[in-house]
């Protein structure tokens, strides 16, 4: 039985194979992952990156995409490549959560007036 912690203990980056996303099953898990994603972190990521940011991800890691959806099938493939994309995304959302919108900031800097 496969585990994704083992894929990640022997993931090693290689050329990036565009190819991997012509499969319809990874096509529509990338779409399905960059809905959940947009809708969790809809701040920072909208769908049609979160779904650019999923093929990348595919491409780059292809012959693990394709490990995950031979012995795992596209649920599996789901999990896999939504850990991907949060992982990236996680720190980026993070990290804007605590930075104030122009608006506040201009705000703040008239005093509160409007």
């Amino acid at each position: 039985m496969m585990h994704l912690v083992d894929l990640e203990s022997v993931e090693a980056r290689t050329a990036v194979d565009w190819s991997v996303i012509s499969e319809p099953q990874v096509e529509s898990v990338a779409q399905a992952v960059a809905r959940s994603v947009s809708r969790d972190y809809g701040l920072t990521l909208e769908y049609d990156d979160a779904l650019q940011e999923g093929r990348l991800v595919a491409a780059e890691r292809a012959p693990q995409v394709r490990q995950v959806l031979s012995d795992g099938g596209p649920g599996l493939l789901h999990r896999w490549l939504g850990q991907r994309l949060r992982d990236r995304w996680l720190t980026e959302a993070r990290r804007r959560s605590g930075h104030t919108s122009y608006e506040a900031a201009r705000l703040g800097a008239e005093g509160g007036k409007r």
